[in-house]
């Protein structure tokens, strides 16, 4: 039986004011001047007028005081909200819950997580917002997926937070199911209904990233290799239009152990395992599968990468007609990050690569590169 969590939000507002008085005067000095010897009949002398200021008082900068959170009222809004969430669960064992504003409206809802112990075991969740519950429907499972609902396991991995940076606030719910299946549903407030944004899974993880410094996370949904186990495809999925789109896809490494045994054993697997040799910083590694290396010293070729902080693959694929038992051709979308006298600059390149095979596997001859975009990152993640 797993403990309750119950996670509160405090909202801490603390106001300090400064102010500054400041009497300016200002003096003005008369040059002297020559004056002939006349006499002149006394003249009474008129009172001068003194110009006096009053001293503006010095205002005390305070701080307002925080109140004290109340124990009793906090233990009060936890005991009713327990009682009207089992009333409406049913059997369905309680993991978790979140007491946080869901719907933007200034006042915190309940996010209930269940897990029920059908066949298979599934996790659902439900927000109960004062009298009213607004279940968190699940995606449709694939034919001849099981029915895992948010999840087959009980966790309780829970984010609420505005992801897509369109000024609303999400309510993210990871699961997990077998074969190592990682699930993501995305909810948010719409027309009176919680309405899901999207539902992803994949057998090497799904997760929030920001990886071209637009201030936006994208969402990663990742594949293992079946040819290459230490090698993951990941699908990203933009925000675009009030949805979640497929915009392009990565390779990277399916764990972060190092050092990566780099796969050659397909002609795309070595155009794979190039680039990201070269964004591990393995410059050795990736000159290592280049072919002819005397051609090219290494502190030469090196040479040439001494801005870049970051480069991607995706859409490798060997071009059809192309490959035969000792050579191929190899097309890919590289993606660059070079930091330029302080500046992160990003390029979009289409590249294509000559491979040939030897007996230590394939290898890269020459390629061609034509860059199609190219822009400032305005935040470096």
């Amino acid at each position: 039986m797993k403990d309750h969590c119950l996670l509160w939000p405090v909202l801490i507002l603390g106001t300090l004011l400064f102010a500054h008085a400041c009497a300016p005067t200002a003096s003005f000095l008369a040059a002297p001047t020559s004056t002939p010897n006349i006499a002149l009949t006394p003249t009474p002398l008129l009172p001068t007028a003194t110009s006096t200021s009053t001293p503006l008082p010095t205002p005390t900068a305070t701080a307002t005081p925080i109140p004290t959170p109340d124990a009793t009222i906090a233990r009060n809004i936890a005991r009713e909200g327990m009682a009207a969430i089992q009333a409406r669960a049913g059997d369905a064992a309680l993991l978790c819950l979140r007491y946080e504003d869901t719907d933007a409206d200034g006042a915190p809802e309940w996010v209930a997580l269940f897990h029920q112990e059908t066949n298979p075991p599934r996790l659902s969740a439900f927000v109960l917002d004062g009298e009213a519950v607004y279940p968190l429907e699940p995606a449709f499972p694939k034919a001849g997926a099981p029915d895992v609902g948010l999840g087959q396991y009980a966790t309780c991995e829970v984010e609420i937070r505005d992801i897509n940076a369109d000024g609303r606030p999400e309510i993210a719910i990871f699961g997990h199911a077998d074969k190592n299946k990682t699930l993501l549903h995305l909810y948010v407030w719409e027309a009176g209904a919680y309405r899901r944004l999207g539902a992803f899974s994949g057998d090497a993880g799904v997760r929030f990233m920001d990886t071209d410094g637009d201030l936006e996370e994208e969402i990663w949904e990742g594949y293992r290799e079946q040819g290459a186990p230490d090698l993951a495809w990941y699908v990203i999925h933009t925000w675009e239009e009030h949805t979640y789109g497929w915009t392009s896809d990565r390779w990277g490494w399916y764990a972060l152990d190092r050092p990566h045994p780099y796969p050659t054993h397909k002609p795309e697997y070595a155009v794979i395992a190039f680039y990201l040799a070269l964004n591990d910083r393995d410059l050795p590694g990736a000159y290592h599968l280049l072919l002819p290396q005397d051609e090219r010293p290494y502190e030469t070729w090196a040479h040439g990468f001494a801005t870049t902080v970051r480069v991607s693959v995706g859409s490798v694929h060997t071009i059809p007609g192309t490959e035969t038992e000792s050579s191929a051709r190899v097309a890919a979308m590289v993606t660059s990050w070079d930091n330029e006298g302080g500046v992160i600059v990003g390029r979009l390149w289409n590249t294509e690569w000559h491979v040939s095979r030897t007996p230590e596997g394939w290898r890269l001859v020459n390629a061609t590169a034509e860059m199609l975009e190219e822009w400032t990152a305005t935040y470096w993640p």
